[in-house]
């Protein structure tokens, strides 16, 4: 049996700031984000309390709702990390923690789990939090209609006839597999546990968590506002009052914003700003190495990215390093493709470094029956920094295979609803996950994001991590997925450079660690000095 009980507090609780420091940290997966794992954490020496954190916010969507099920990405991401919580949070250690759950278990015997949830946790709307709002919620992300992101991922390990209140505070998930990563999935911003027959949408109203700010305002891809939630469960937090968010579109327009203190902080802007950014006095860039992608996708489907010789020629033509050292000044490292930095455990040794090879690209251009060279539009848009200057370095990159690609620079109101998942190519980002949710949720068959792609159409890829995901031999498990990085390195069409810090700018009345917590989309709770 494997047993995973209240650590949370034990994780936390080495690193507590003074009373003029930043009670601030990061959870994902995918995970979750920078405004909400501080407002769990109790306090030795107390913060000071009040004050509301203006955050500007470059990515956001006119399609956002406020239901965790649903959201894909843009600031509607950081606002699910705010009002909702999970039953597990991820570390920075990149180990899982209880959160809404107390504790909670795997049964190989029994092949379930049990989540065993904590007391005295209530709702926006004054409710108590019980077992049946965890079923209901983590039933609900396996309706199609829905249509969560995670439900390619946990479909086939439960069914919603397969979850189980075994009391108020008892959650028993009969398992279709023998899932021993089933925590990875449930701690990202999409397993949020809502309250039980809610369907929340764009109405404040209806979106009712545990988190420890409520929705008070909200206007899709324009703003959101919350509150302090008073009956927080965690009673030494949030310190602050409430946060407002706020879409600002220009690089340019929010860092005079953050330098000037009309906002405290700032989502990541362009390495470049970032390195004149590291000298004002006024400001502190706050790094999350190896935190984040950017990648750029070819659909299988269209010609000429359905030839994996074609597919092989590009990656071989890009020149990682001057991508990295050009578009990203040097704060990150090279990647050959894999979904994951170098440095973790199940990122594939023997899969090479991704150098330039011009001659070989060449080479394999004439056998896909291109000899004179290749030409294609490249779409991209100036939503989020480094998107633009990618694409461009990257056409420039490949020039000397004959590869010409053209970059379409599309309106960043409508690039994610009309372009992105859609069009033959496409700039796109990833945050940082562990091995099998990377590949799942981008690359393998039934997830909405590998529509983008579409590599997987035989579903081998999808039957071979899902068997991964059911190895009782962590050797063999760890090689499974290391084959597995090292297929979609080497075969799938997708070009990922390098691996990068995201830089968080903040005012200097904003102190302390962000990263306690992980995060690979956002932030939690904060509070200000």
């Amino acid at each position: 049996m494997t047993t995973r009980d209240d650590l949370t507090d034990d994780f936390l609780s080495d690193t507590w700031l003074d009373r003029r420091q930043l009670m601030l940290g990061a959870v994902a997966a995918g995970g979750s984000g920078l405004l909400s794992a501080l407002a769990s954490l109790p306090a030795r020496a107390q913060p000071k309390r009040g004050g509301i954190l203006r955050y500007g916010f470059g990515d956001s969507d006119s399609g956002e709702k406020l239901d965790p099920a649903r959201i894909k990405n843009g600031a509607g991401i950081e606002l699910m990390h705010v009002i909702y919580e999970p039953l597990v949070r991820r570390g920075k250690d990149w180990k899982f923690y209880p959160y809404l759950a107390e504790s909670y278990e795997l049964d190989k015997e029994s092949n379930a789990w049990i989540f065993r949830l904590r007391k005295n946790v209530k709702f926006h709307d004054g409710s108590p939090l019980t077992a049946k709002d965890v079923v209901y919620s983590l039933g609900r992300l396996l309706d199609e209609k829905v249509g969560s992101s995670v439900r390619a991922r946990l479909k086939g390990s439960y069914t919603p006839e397969g979850l189980e209140a075994l009391d108020d505070y008892t959650v028993k998930i009969n398992m279709l597999r023998r899932d021993t990563m089933l925590d990875q999935p449930l701690s990202r911003y999409n397993c949020g546990i809502i309250k039980a027959g809610t369907e929340p949408m764009t109405d404040p109203a209806s979106a009712i968590g545990t988190g420890p700010f409520k929705v008070t305002g909200f206007e899709p891809g324009q703003s959101w506002e919350v509150a302090r939630f008073k009956d927080y469960w965690n009673k030494t937090l949030p310190y602050l009052d409430g946060i407002q968010c706020v879409h600002i579109p220009s690089q340019t327009a929010k860092v005079q914003s953050v330098v000037s203190g009309t906002v405290d902080l700032i989502d990541p802007v362009d390495s470049v700003l970032v390195k004149e950014l590291k000298k004002d006095a006024r400001v502190r860039v706050e790094p999350l190495p190896h935190a984040m992608s950017w990648c750029i996708f070819f659909n299988h489907r269209i010609k000429p990215f359905d030839d994996v010789r074609v597919r092989r020629a590009i990656k071989l033509a890009v020149d990682r390093k001057l991508i990295l050292d050009t578009v990203y000044q040097g704060l990150g490292v090279t990647t050959p493709d894999v979904p994951l930095p170098p440095d973790d455990p199940m990122f594939p040794e023997d899969v090479g470094d991704g150098a330039q090879d011009i001659a070989g690209s060449k080479k394999l251009l004439a056998e896909a029956g291109f000899p004179n060279g290749l030409e294609f539009t490249l779409y991209t848009s100036p939503i989020l920094p480094g998107m633009v200057d990618l694409a461009v370095t990257f056409a420039e990159s490949v020039k000397a295979a004959g590869i010409k690609v053209t970059v379409n620079q599309w309106p960043a109101a409508t690039y994610w609803d009309q372009v992105w998942l859609k069009y033959p190519t496409f700039v796109d980002y990833n945050f940082r996950r562990n091995a099998h949710d990377a590949l799942d949720l981008a690359f393998a068959k039934g997830s909405p994001y590998a529509a983008g792609v579409n590599f997987d159409d035989d579903g081998k890829l999808r039957e071979f991590i899902d068997r991964a995901l059911v190895e009782s031999d962590p050797a063999k498990q760890t090689q499974m997925y290391k084959d597995a990085m090292r297929r979609v390195a080497r075969e799938a069409g997708v070009i990922i450079p390098c691996f990068l810090s995201r830089n968080f700018v903040l005012s200097k009345n904003v102190q302390g660690d962000l990263f306690k917590w992980e995060m690979p989309v956002g932030y939690n709770e904060l509070a200000k000095s």
